[in-house]
């Protein structure tokens, strides 16, 4: 690890580290950190490890109790329900605010990635589906000129989709591509009202969605 931290700032290449060992469970939700064990493992001083968990905490992946260390943090249902009901606001917002700046060729792009959505899930690549989904919303998210939109929206989307104990289900994805297509079909009529409600009130509501939330995360309401 220590050869590879020679291209990002040394805190980011630390927050990189503890990203990756908390989506493949070398920290597991609810574990503690141990600084000095992961600050000699890197050759590293506590500073940038500090700043790096200072980070995390701020995108809600870590809670850091004084005095007491650093825990990662699980994921619960009301983390999830609070997370999509704040990623179709903030959604819905880009797509009425932007909707001027959508061209047909962001509308061919969507319409690429939903098609590589679905060969996903035909060829059960779980792993690539996911990478193709945000790069979907991506196509929209990415005209806002609001920085901390971005900056808010992204975190929020890697906590849900790189927690550990997901459940692969090819009817949720597909019914998730079907609304892509509704969703592109309003962009097409250039009705950005539709477009932006079927993003907030279907595709990011936690209501419509919950039942496969629930077998996805593999929660119940005690979570």
């Amino acid at each position: 690890m220590k050869n590879r931290l020679n291209i990002l700032s040394l805190r980011e290449q630390v927050y990189e580290y503890l990203r990756t060992e908390m989506v493949t469970g070398g920290l597991a939700p609810g574990s503690t950190i141990n600084l000095n064990r992961i600050a000699q493992q890197l050759g590293i001083s506590k500073t940038p490890l500090r700043d790096a968990l200072i980070h995390l905490e701020q995108e809600g992946f870590v809670t850091i109790l004084p005095r007491r260390g650093v825990m990662v943090n699980a994921l619960e249902l009301k983390d999830v329900k609070d997370a999509y009901n704040a990623i179709g606001i903030i959604e819905a917002s880009i797509i009425q605010d932007c909707f001027d700046k959508i061209t047909p060729s962001h509308i061919s792009r969507l319409e690429d990635l939903n098609s590589r959505m679905i060969q996903d899930i035909e060829n059960n690549d779980f792993s690539r589906l996911f990478a193709t989904n945000l790069a979907f919303h991506d196509v929209y998210n990415n005209l806002s000129d609001n920085p901390l939109l971005k900056k808010f929206i992204f975190p929020i989307k890697h906590r849900l989709y790189d927690f550990q104990g997901q459940s692969y289900i090819a009817e949720w994805e597909l019914r998730n591509c079907k609304e892509h297509s509704k969703f592109i079909d309003f962009l097409q009529q250039g009705n950005p009202l539709k477009a932006s409600q079927i993003l907030k009130d279907v595709h990011w509501s936690y209501g419509v969605q919950e039942n496969y939330i629930k077998q996805f995360y593999a929660m119940t309401e005690q979570n």
